[in-house]
């Protein structure tokens, strides 16, 4: 392994790090009260949850992909300190700028550029890279308090609509282990999930009219990273939040005759506008087209199952999946609950990893079936439909769910995948129970 053992060097260096970082954000924060209770202590936790990353891949995993995208970023950094006037030959380039790049520090990573997404993942931690001194444990730390902001972005506005939750809702995406674990390190999942947050954020203060020029450059640059990552999170998203924005935008229109008149405008204009944007996003992003479904699901269906059957890796299989809308629908509620709901405990594991993971999914579906339960079956279902942010959470949800749940068949990599979406699903769940319980409190009592 081409990434050396943890030394003192690396756990000086990272402590370092950690605490000048988490100093800088205890100065620059805001002095509010959401801030000050949560802010700090989520950011604590992500550098302890990227010590663990670091130390279950290199001491349980002892591999992963991490170490491609880590050891592709200081491969671009060597380059560039050689040649420091190739600086965005190499920081921006393609495959092809790399072809005649000489041999670093015996290293060529050439033939992994080949696939354009740990390219773009390469070139994206290479300023980490460079500040990190060839210490992956450091690398590691920053990428991911960097990242951080963007699941932080996500609990910031849900809990700005929605204060008096903002207690569980903090547990519902700062605290939740899944999202904890896989959203940090050095993957292309926390950038992604980064992103989602970001464009969430950005698109919120649009709507409310706030930090305009900061917040469309924001969208941007959110919005390029997911597609050079994960564009499928895109066609997933898109649509969510053109549905979120309908939304958003309707609710501040006071006079009932003009929402009845412009509502179906909006819907008109917001859907033309998005089956224009996935198609131009569908056009440009390659291998993850979605003329090309069908070929990279049975691609990573082949590649999980052999994982599952001759690494000792947990899979599960849905069956035999026809990429038609009919042959989806068909497999959607086993989609959507393999992605949400499991592994169950002892029965789908044969890991320490996957049994915790299986500890997550079993509490997610009691708490689940708790709180409808507890709000009512019917009133459920009427504040889903009802409320904007719910319909919105829960349709990016059953869009990326299914995607994932129909293509991963191996729960390790189930819980990488769906990670942009479980925030909106435990907001959603949330959302549906203060809501309920607010409506429910209102009724008065019979004497």
């Amino acid at each position: 392994m081409l990434i050396e053992d943890i030394r003192f060097f690396d756990i000086f260096l990272s402590l370092t790090y950690s605490l000048i970082l988490l100093g800088i954000a205890n100065l620059t924060m805001p002095k509010d009260a959401l801030h000050k209770k949560y802010y700090i202590k989520f950011l604590v936790l992500k550098v302890l949850f990227a010590v663990s990353f670091v130390v279950l891949h290199m001491y349980v995993y002892k591999g992963g992909d991490t170490f491609l995208y880590y050891l592709g970023s200081t491969y671009i950094a060597d380059l560039i300190i050689q040649t420091p006037s190739n600086f965005f030959h190499y920081l921006f380039g393609s495959y092809e700028n790399f072809l005649s790049a000489p041999f670093v520090r015996s290293i060529n990573m050439t033939h992994s550029f080949t696939d354009t997404s740990v390219l773009n993942q390469a070139q994206l931690g290479v300023l980490i890279s460079l500040v990190s001194f060839r210490s992956y444990l450091t690398a590691s730390i920053v990428y991911s308090l960097l990242t951080a902001h963007g699941i932080w972005s996500i609990f910031r506005v849900i809990s700005k609509m929605y204060p008096k939750a903002t207690k569980h809702l903090a547990f519902g995406i700062l605290y939740y282990p899944t999202i904890g674990i896989w959203g940090s390190g050095i993957l292309k999942d926390p950038l992604t999930l980064a992103s989602v947050g970001w464009m969430f954020i950005a698109i919120y203060n649009l709507v409310e009219r706030k930090k305009m020029t900061q917040s469309i450059i924001l969208l941007l640059i959110a919005v390029l990273i997911c597609f050079k990552l994960k564009p499928y999170v895109l066609y997933c998203f898109i649509p969510a939040m053109l549905l979120w924005l309908q939304g958003r935008m309707s609710q501040k229109i006071n006079n009932s005759l003009v929402k009845y008149v412009v509502t179906p405008i909006l819907i008109i204009l917001l859907s033309v506008g998005g089956a224009f944007l996935l198609q131009q996003v569908s056009s440009q992003a390659g291998k993850y087209s979605l003329d090309s479904v069908q070929e990279v699901a049975e691609g990573f269906h082949s590649w999980h199952t052999y994982l599952a059957e001759n690494r000792n890796q947990s899979g599960y299989s849905l069956g035999a999946v026809d990429f038609t809308a009919v042959g989806i629908l068909q497999k959607t509620p086993a989609a959507l609950f393999v992605t949400f709901y499991r592994p169950f405990p002892f029965v789908d594991t044969r890991n320490f990893a996957t049994f915790f993971e299986a500890i997550q999914s079993f509490t997610l579906l009691i708490l689940t079936f708790y709180i409808i339960l507890r709000v009512g079956f019917l009133k459920f279902l009427k504040i889903t439909f009802s409320n904007a942010d719910v319909r919105a959470f829960l349709l990016f949800s059953i869009f990326l769910g299914v995607a994932v749940g129909l293509t991963s068949y191996n729960f390790g990599a189930l819980s990488r995948y769906k990670i942009p979406c479980l925030p909106f699903f435990t907001s959603a769940l949330i959302i549906l129970y203060h809501e309920g319980i607010k409506k429910k409190s209102t009724i008065p009592r019979k004497r």
